[in-house]
C-alpha cells in the first residue's frame, strides 16, 4: 500500500452520494436515541458522540451492500497486504459544535489491519490529525467523498468542531483473515443481539470473474467506478 505520510487518500463517494448518505446517518442516530443508547460511553476518547460510542450496534456497509462491493474492490486494488476474506467494521460519526474525538488508535495487527475514514459532509478544516510513531503530528484536511486509509496502529484525533455545521464521516476498520479472532466470530453469530458491527468481505464477489475491474475516476470529485477494460 502506497502511503504518503502513513495515509492513503483517494476519492470514494461522489458529492451526490454523500448527500444521499446523510439522511441514513441521522436516522441511525435517532434510532439509537429511541432505543435508549444515547448515554452509552464505550471509551473515554470517544466523548459523547452517540453514533461512535454505539459503533458495535450496526454496520454501514451491511446497510449499503452496493458500497460494500465497491469497498472490497477498492481494498483489493490498493492494499496488497490484506489477506482475504477480511472482517470489516463500519460506523457513522456525527460531530456537532464542541464535539471531537481524542487521540486513539484501533485494535489490530500491524501490517494486517487497517483503519479508514470517509468524509461525508461538514467543515473540512482542520480535518484529522495523525501522529506517526516517533514523528511529529501531521494534519490532513478533509475533502468531501474522499477516503483516508491508514495503519490501525496510527494514532489520530479530530479536534472539537467550532462551527454550527455538523461534521459527518464513516469510520472503518478492516482485519485480515488471520486476525479474525474469537471475539469477532462471536459478533458474527446469527443469533448475536448485542453486536452487529462486523461483516465479512470477500474479493470473490459478483464482480470478479466477469472481466470487470475498478479504477480511480480521474475527475477531481469522482468516486471509484466499475468498468470493462
Amino acid at each position: 500500500m502506497a502511503f504518503e505520510d502513513n495515509v492513503l487518500e483517494l476519492p470514494f463517494f461522489t458529492e451526490e452520494e454523500c448527500d444521499s448518505i446523510k439522511p441514513y446517518c441521522y436516522a441511525v442516530e435517532k434510532e439509537l436515541l429511541d432505543h435508549g443508547f444515547g448515554k452509552h460511553r464505550e471509551h473515554n476518547s470517544l466523548g459523547d458522540v452517540i453514533t461512535t460510542n454505539n459503533y458495535f450496534r450496526y454496520n454501514f456497509f451491511a446497510s449499503h451492500p452496493e458500497y460494500a462491493d465497491r469497498f472490497a474492490d477498492f481494498l483489493f486494488q490498493t492494499n496488497k497486504d490484506l489477506e482475504w476474506p477480511v472482517a470489516c467494521q463500519s460506523w457513522v460519526n456525527i460531530y456537532r459544535k464542541g464535539q471531537g474525538i481524542d487521540w486513539h488508535n484501533h485494535q489490530g495487527s500491524m501490517g494486517k489491519s487497517f483503519s479508514a475514514n470517509i468524509f461525508i459532509d461538514g467543515p473540512t478544516s482542520p480535518g484529522i490529525t495523525y501522529k506517526p510513531f516517533r514523528d511529529k503530528a501531521l494534519v490532513r484536511e478533509n475533502r468531501k467523498g474522499f477516503i483516508h486509509v491508514f495503519p490501525c496502529e496510527l494514532f489520530h484525533t479530530v479536534p472539537p468542531i467550532t462551527t454550527d455545521e455538523d461534521r459527518i464521516t464513516i469510520g472503518i476498520t478492516v482485519h485480515s483473515f488471520k486476525d479474525i479472532n474469537h471475539t469477532m466470530i462471536q459478533q458474527l453469530a446469527f443469533n448475536s443481539r448485542l453486536y452487529q458491527d462486523t461483516i465479512i468481505l470477500t474479493k470473490e464477489h459478483h464482480e470478479y470473474g466477469t472481466g470487470k475491474d475498478v479504477q480511480r475516476n480521474q475527475n477531481e470529485e469522482g468516486s471509484l467506478q466499475s468498468h470493462t477494460p
